[in-house]
């Protein structure tokens, strides 16, 4: 069910009648996959459990899903038709065996590629928690010229391991309560996807000097604009008159992403700020707004995730005094 509040679905099996779960997972799964119809079967359907929790954008879908052993299966018949999308899935816990195109095992931290337009049997070993994000071919092919070369398990590659890194971090509360826009965290994402997919296809890793003067230029335009709460890759593409793919293929090329920029900017600057004593009747909360975060407590946690230090500690420290209470709202 879905609170009038947020977009997040929440769907779980536990609502439904015992002898109705099956053909209520089969939904949820649709839910999740798409178009798609999928079986569930289970060896004690009466103890059968499936949750799903679902943010859906415009060419995104994020489900966050966990559940009991189970075999699920999706079949085409000759005239079969549906729209394709592509999914990334991550496994949180439990084990499973997949056959989609192939037959892999995936365990704990394994991230796998998937196309809709292939049948897929997967047999869940165990109870099991997952992160499924749904793609659209829209989204896909803007990164990725042959999606075929993500299919299957990415986590034996160097950039496949940083996708899962990134991925763990996704979830559909996350994208709604993150510092970031929606289109920084998704552009990251897409990023991510060009770069696998290019080391996977055998492509060089290393970064040129045209993609290190883009990072370059990228993380000055950012320094300069880091205050704007709204800044996106594309507003720095647009300045720099260069592509938002141009742009995050250089910054990946070097290791580096949009949103990691953005974050690191908007951190030192507040940092500069709280250590200056030209700011200090300035609030912290204050600060943070300053530096380009539109959340107080998420100025917090990113100050404290960089620095190990609060707002309000990174200012004692700086000056050696104890600061008058109506300065350390944010903390």
């Amino acid at each position: 069910m879905q609170s009038e509040s947020s977009p997040i679905v929440r769907l779980s099996t536990r609502d439904i009648a015992p002898a109705d779960r099956l053909n209520y997972a089969n939904w949820i799964l649709g839910v999740a996959d798409g178009a798609a119809t999928t079986e569930v079967s289970a060896t004690d359907p009466f103890a059968f459990e499936l949750e799903a929790t679902a943010l859906e954008l415009p060419a995104v879908t994020i489900v966050a899903m966990s559940g009991s052993p189970q075999h699920t299966v999706r079949r085409f018949g000759p005239r079969r038709t549906v729209e394709r999308t592509f999914g990334l899935n991550l496994v949180y816990s439990g084990s499973r065996h997949a056959t989609h195109g192939t037959r892999y095992c995936l365990g704990a931290g394994d991230l796998a590629f998937s196309d809709s337009r292939h049948p897929f049997d997967y047999d869940f070993l165990t109870n099991w928690k997952d992160c499924f994000v749904r793609l659209s071919e829209q989204f896909v092919r803007r990164w990725v010229r042959n999606p075929i070369v993500l299919e299957g398990r990415l986590g034996d590659s160097q950039w496949g391991r940083v996708l899962a890194s990134y991925f763990a971090q996704l979830s559909p509360e996350f994208f709604v309560q993150a510092p970031l826009p929606q289109a920084v965290l998704l552009d990251q994402l897409g990023s991510l996807l060009a770069l696998t997919a290019s080391e996977r296809s055998g492509s060089r890793a290393a970064s040129t000097p045209a993609e290190r003067s883009v990072r370059d230029h990228v993380y000055d335009h950012i320094r300069q604009r880091c205050g704007d709460t709204s800044l996106q890759a594309a507003d720095i593409a647009s300045s720099l008159n260069i592509s938002r793919r141009t742009l995050h293929r250089g910054l990946g090329a070097c290791g580096d992403t949009f949103g990691a920029m953005l974050i690191q900017a908007r951190v030192d600057l507040a940092a500069r700020m709280l250590q200056s004593p030209l700011f200090d009747r300035v609030t912290t909360a204050e600060i943070g707004r300053r530096a380009g975060f539109s959340d107080a407590s998420h100025f917090v946690k990113a100050l404290r995730r960089h620095t190990g230090q609060t707002p309000l500690q990174m200012r004692r420290a700086s000056h050696g005094k104890l600061i008058a209470p109506s300065a350390a709202s944010a903390d």
